[in-house]
C-alpha cells in the first residue's frame, strides 16, 4: 500500500514539474517573439501617379468625360468635358494620400477625395465614403 502511495505522489510531482515547464517555455518564447508592422498603403505599394479616365453620370446630360492626370510632384490636372455640350472645365491643384485616400485639392478652395485602388480611383462623396446605388461602379477612373 505504501508502494502505491508513494508511486501516486511521485506521478503528481512529475506531471506538476512537466506542465511548469511547457509553462515557462511558452512564456519566454512570447516574450522574445517580435511585433511586425504593415507599412502597405496605397502610396507605397501601388503605382499611383498618372493619367486615369472615365465617363461620370450627369443630371442633364449624357455624361461627363473625366481626366484626372496625377503627377509626382504631388500637383494634379482635371479635365471635364460635357457631352453633347459645348463646356469644358479645368481644375488644378495639389494633393495628398494618406492610406489609400487622395484628397485634392483645387486652386479656388474646392476640395474632393478619391479612392485609390488596383489601376483605378474611385470618387468619393464629401464624408470620404463610397457612392452607393444604380450608378455607383460609374464613379471610377481607370489608369491609362
Amino acid at each position: 500500500m505504501k508502494k502505491i502511495i508513494i508511486l501516486a505522489c511521485s506521478c503528481f510531482l512529475l506531471a506538476a514539474c512537466g506542465n511548469s515547464a511547457k509553462t515557462n517555455k511558452s512564456t519566454s518564447a512570447d516574450s522574445t517573439a517580435t511585433q511586425t508592422v504593415d507599412i502597405h498603403n496605397a502610396e507605397t505599394s501601388l503605382d499611383y501617379e498618372g493619367t486615369y479616365k472615365g465617363v461620370f453620370p450627369a443630371a442633364d446630360c449624357p455624361g461627363i468625360e473625366t481626366t484626372l492626370t496625377l503627377n509626382a510632384d504631388k500637383t494634379f490636372a482635371l479635365h471635364s468635358v460635357y457631352i453633347d455640350r459645348d463646356s469644358s472645365f479645368d481644375e488644378k491643384g495639389t494633393y495628398t494620400l494618406e492610406g489609400n485616400i487622395l484628397t485634392l485639392k483645387e486652386e479656388g478652395g474646392e476640395t474632393s477625395y478619391y479612392k485609390v485602388e488596383e489601376n483605378k480611383v474611385r470618387l468619393l462623396n464629401d464624408d470620404k465614403q463610397e457612392i452607393t446605388g444604380a450608378l455607383a461602379e460609374h464613379y471610377i477612373l481607370n489608369k491609362e
